[in-house]
């Protein structure tokens, strides 16, 4: 089959590898995938797709997407009435705009992957065609449908959607009756089982330098909350005495207020900051703990990666993802979200307890089955089967 992923930029990020690994898993079931890019000037992760993926270069521009235009009703009580005129000019700027711009390729299947406005309205209305059509959602279909009303415009005439987590979605088809027609699949994020190789002088010289070090991946944003994870570290310091450094992996927005935060605790010399890396495995195959501190998370990959390569995980119980994952602390311990406190806790438990640490990391080396890729392709030849 033809196969159309497309996707709202290419830059780094856990969508946008969450694709990568898809096209890869697409490839290995005999199908010949196409990547869209909607947003060339983001482009770092082109070069991770297969060489047998072709990438096409698309640019939509922002004030062709209805939602541009849902400041007005959030902002002005009158703009209720004005957006749905709104909404009809906009329709026929974008009918134009395909006439003379859309692709003339068709597909057996085309899939909105990020689940972004962009690429969920360059699937809705075919800017390319597709037999079928499909869409992601990385995250609750709740919250999707709270944030805007155009997301189920948009979901009704895609009509198949693909979840994370079956969590939450019944309430979300009760509260809006016309989605009820939807075909909703649960699927995982697949995720390859052969490990990187690992660099053992780097390792080395991790183990020299921070000794039995806490990790955090991820970038800097204010949704991934990476000073929770500081200040409990200043707890454990204050409340049990010795407690190991924390090393962060990752850049982005907040990393200097998170830098300034740390001068400002006084723990420059116990949190350390290495950027963006191309060799994480060196760094989970060095800790003693994986930590993650997101307020909400799809199905977050460095939980995924923590697992396969043996580092037990302290968690936020942030749904749909990280609930989804540990399943209510079978495979991995978690506290409540934006708690300080309690996070401290939960670390210093599984430090302390090195049995408890050892049994976490079976279970996780268990889990991971769950998103192979064999597991994964199983699922999802199903459901394209069931789809065409």
């Amino acid at each position: 089959m033809r196969i159309a992923l497309v996707f709202d930029g290419l830059g780094v990020g856990g969508i946008e590898r969450v694709g990568i690994h898809y096209s890869k898993l697409l490839h290995k079931m005999g199908h010949k995938v196409y990547i869209y890019n909607l947003k060339p000037e983001c482009k770092e992760m082109e070069k991770m797709f297969s060489i047998d993926s072709e990438i096409f270069h698309y640019k939509v521009p922002r004030f062709l997407l209805p939602d541009y235009y849902m400041l007005m009703v959030k902002r002005w009580r009158w703009g209720k009435y004005l957006y749905p005129w709104v909404y009809l000019g906009v329709s026929i700027m974008m009918y134009l705009f395909r006439l003379f711009h859309g692709k003339r390729e068709k597909y057996d299947i085309t899939i909105a992957f990020s689940g972004h406005f962009r690429d969920l309205t360059f699937v809705a209305y075919n800017f390319v065609k597709g037999n079928k059509k499909m869409c992601w959602l990385h995250g609750a279909l709740m919250e999707y449908l709270v944030s805007s009303c155009t997301y189920g415009d948009l979901y009704r005439k895609i009509k198949n959607l693909c979840v994370l987590s079956e969590d939450r979605q019944e309430s979300a088809l009760h509260l809006n009756q016309y989605l009820r027609d939807l075909n909703i699949h649960q699927l995982y994020n697949p995720i390859p089982l052969e490990k990187e190789k690992l660099d053992n002088e780097v390792c080395q010289k991790l183990k020299k330098e921070f000794g039995d070090y806490l990790l955090m991946v991820g970038r800097f944003d204010e949704d991934k909350d990476q000073k929770t994870v500081i200040k409990a570290r200043q707890i454990l310091q204050d409340r049990y005495g010795e407690a190991p450094k924390v090393v962060f992996v990752g850049g982005g927005a907040t990393l200097d207020s998170c830098k300034e935060y740390v001068k400002e605790l006084g723990l420059d010399r116990q949190i350390f900051f290495m950027g963006p890396r191309n060799d994480v495995q060196n760094f989970y195959s060095s800790a003693i703990l994986s930590i993650h501190s997101s307020p909400s998370e799809g199905l977050p990959t460095v939980l995924l990666e923590s697992m396969l390569y043996g580092v037990a995980i302290v968690a936020t119980d942030s749904p749909p993802g990280v609930t989804e994952i540990l399943k209510n602390d079978r495979y991995g311990m978690r506290c409540a979200i934006g708690d300080p406190e309690d996070m401290a806790e939960k670390i210093n438990i599984m430090l302390k307890d090195n049995e408890k640490r050892l049994y976490y990391i079976e279970q996780g080396i268990k889990r991971i089955q769950d998103f192979s890729y064999d597991t994964i392709s199983k699922k999802l030849c199903y459901i394209i089967k069931e789809l065409v």
